[in-house]
Parts: C-alpha cells; sequence; structure tokens
C-alpha cells in the first residue's frame, strides 16, 4: 500500500500554524545513562569579539568518548512520559484518547517529514508509528544504506562530525559566570533535552529536542518550565562553504548552501529557536570567525533561491493526516511502517508484527502506564 503527498498546490489560508511550550526537560549523561534533572544544562558564553576568535576543533581530539552509531531509539522520551503520566493525560479521561496529545516522538522525526520536499533522490526513510490507548507513536529508523554508512563510518568521517560538538565546548559553560572549558576531553554522549508540547494545525504533538544551550543571566537549578530564557543553537559550517554577501557571485543568492539552510531551519522552527551562532572553520578544523543567522532567513541565505519552507510545512501535515488514518489498530495488533522511497517520490506502508524486531513501544513502558491507571482508578 502506498500514498504519494503534493505539497505545491496550497494557499496560505491553508498553511498550518505550529505554536510550541516547554513543558519539561531531562539529561543523558556521559555513560548515556538518562536522568530526570538540569545536570547537563549549558549556558551560553559567547566570546567578545566574533570576528576574532581562534577555536582549535581538534583539541583533544585523540581522547574524545564519541557517542554510540546506532540509531537513537524512543527510550528516553518514553521514560519522560512514564514519569510524567500526571501532566499529559486528559482531564476525567475514561475511553479512547488518554494523554492530551495524537503523536509522540523524538523532534528528528518530524525533522526528517519537514525536510522531505527537498531530499535528493536517494534519501529514502523509515518512520514506524505504534497506536496506545489513542496516541500515535512515531520512531524514526535508519535505512540499510545509512545504518550501513552510520557504521563503518572512518575515524577521519567521526572527527569532523566531532568538531560541531568541540565548537559548543568553546561557546558553552556551565554556569553564566563561568568561562567555557575546551581543556575537558569531549563527550558526545552527553546531552541535555526539551520536552516540547505542540500544537501543528489540527495535530497535538510532543517531542524532545536536544538543546545546545541556553543565554540567562542567572542560573536555574530547579526548572526551565515557566523560566525566563532563550534557545541556544549552535552550529559549525566549512568556509568553503561560506561566503560573504556583497562577494561578486553571491550577490542574489547568499552564503549556506541549501542542504543545510533546510536542516537548520527545521530544527529551529520546531524548538521555537530564533536563530544559529555558526563558526566558520577552516580546513584544520580551526574556527576564527562566528555569524549569527536569523532562523527566518536561513533559505534566503542559501544558493538555492526557490526554497520554500511552506512546502515543507505542508508536506509535514499532510503526512500526519495520513498516519491517523491508517494507523487504527493498537500496538498489539500490528505496527506500522512507512517507507519514503525518495526516487519515486511515494511513501509505502505496510502492517508489521506486533513482535517485529524494530517494534519500539516496550513491554516496560506499556506495564507503568497500566499501573498508573490502576492506582488512579
Amino acid at each position: 500500500m502506498s500514498f504519494k503527498i503534493d505539497c505545491q498546490s496550497f494557499s496560505e489560508y491553508m498553511l498550518p500554524i505550529l505554536t510550541v511550550e516547554l513543558i519539561g526537560h531531562y539529561s543523558i549523561d556521559g555513560d548515556l545513562k538518562y536522568c530526570d534533572d538540569l545536570s547537563q544544562l549549558k549556558y551560553y558564553v559567547p566570546p567578545q569579539d566574533f570576528d576574532n576568535v581562534f577555536f582549535d576543533l581538534n583539541k583533544n581530539f585523540m581522547s574524545t568518548r564519541y557517542k554510540p552509531t546506532s540509531h537513537v531509539k524512543l527510550q528516553d522520551v518514553l521514560t519522560w512520559v512514564s514519569n510524567n503520566f500526571n501532566l499529559l493525560e486528559k482531564p476525567l479521561s475514561q475511553e479512547g484518547q488518554w494523554l492530551n496529545t495524537d503523536f509522540i516522538c523524538r523532534r528528528g522525526a518530524l525533522k526528517t517529514l519537514l525536510s522531505t520536499p527537498y531530499k535528493k533522490r536517494n534519501e529514502d526513510w523509515i518512520i514506524c508509528a505504534s497506536k496506545y490507548r489513542g496516541s500515535i507513536y512515531l520512531c524514526e529508523f535508519y535505512t540499510d544504506e545509512k545504518e550501513f554508512r552510520h557504521v563503518n563510518a572512518t575515524a577521519k568521517e567521526r572527527q569532523l562530525c566531532s568538531q560541531g560538538f568541540k565548537f559548543e565546548q568553546y561557546m558553552v559553560a556551565d554556569h553564566p559566570s563561568h568561562r567555557p572549558n575546551s581543556s575537558v576531553s569531549l563527550n558526545e554522549c552527553e546531552k541535555f533535552h526539551c520536552m516540547i508540547k505542540a500544537n501543528f494545525d489540527d495535530h497535538s504533538l510532543l517531542y524532545e529536542a536536544e538543546i545546545d544551550g541556553i543565554s540567562s543571566h542567572q542560573p536555574i537549578t530547579d526548572t526551565l518550565v515557566g523560566k525566563t530564557f532563550e534557545l541556544i543553537e549552535l552550529k559549525t559550517l566549512s568556509a568553503k562553504l561560506y561566503h560573504e554577501i556583497g562577494t561578486p557571485q553571491y550577490d542574489k543568492y547568499g552564503t549556506i548552501p541549501f542542504e543545510k539552510a533546510i536542516l537548520w531551519w527545521c530544527q529551529n522552527y520546531l524548538a521555537g529557536i530564533k536563530g544559529v551562532i555558526c563558526g566558520i572553520k577552516n580546513s584544520c578544523g580551526e574556527v576564527k570567525m562566528i555569524k549569527e543567522f536569523s532562523t527566518d532567513n536561513l533559505l534566503q541565505l542559501s544558493k538555492f533561491y526557490d526554497g520554500n519552507v511552506d512546502k515543507c510545512k505542508m508536506f509535514c501535515k499532510i503526512f500526519l493526516d495520513n498516519v491517523k488514518k491508517i494507523v487504527i489498530k493498537d500496538y498489539n495488533e500490528c505496527m506500522y511502517k512507512f517507507y519514503y522511497d525518495a526516487s519515486n517520490d511515494i511513501i509505502n506502508y505496510s502492517e508489521e508484527a506486533s513482535d517485529n524486531e524494530m517494534c519500539f513501544l516496550k513491554s516496560w513502558f506499556v506495564e507503568k502506564a497500566r499501573d498508573y491507571n490502576s492506582t488512579f482508578q
């Protein structure tokens, strides 16, 4: 079975609107352990002069602890949800949908959907869906080709990827009054996540968003919910891909390759982040200049002049519309697998056995949900 999404024909009156609200957070420590706290929260401490820095992104790279190559499933998201059923359940809910959200997933799955209209012909993807008590849980999986690339990444490829994390070390600290410390060994496993509740057209969503840091003059020790601060997104870009606006070949277009611009926009859009702080690195992995880009202007700063985020929004909306219609059986009857065939621009879907190796809605989560409901009935 399959369907095709036409996101070309739309009007401004049809475009979905996204509203986001931060409702929680959690940390992942250096041993990949879930921590229900702010232990991995970092504060943005910018250098005084963006045009005069020297950050060696290969510093101490031999002692880097790399993150696992396997694709991250929903384990930590389900843990947060299971610890916060009381925040999510519908008031006086009896039958039908139990939690007050239609979809629960990672931000990465939504980022994949939003960017699909501009994916290359070889960029297939897999998103699986399981339904439990009215809510649909989505989990992205690697295709065989992508799995092979990640598992077999060379030492040089991993080092290049790690430079982005090292840049973060130069830009954030564990306290707003401290200086960043780039001398400590980099541990890519350490992460801080915010939980975001969103409304997107007529769909309610709950997803995590990994956060590089926040801008706040005061330390926050209890919770981010209800506090005033700004989410910070940090990126790096090769100097050979960056050109100042105004140079002859970029008078009309701009500075950022479109493939990066669209992904950066998707990521920031979903978290309500206003801009990107980007370290421009040379071929030696050294940052000597930092630039700031507004999220709203990212596509205008790319070389692909016809990029249109409205297509991204419509594709995501229509996909979620279809999933709601297709995913009708509960998790214990089957799991639904959606496979995007980029070369033919079509989405194939199938029902998979409930004990399929890809099934991600684990028994421990269902048991915790049952225990919670039996306690409060």
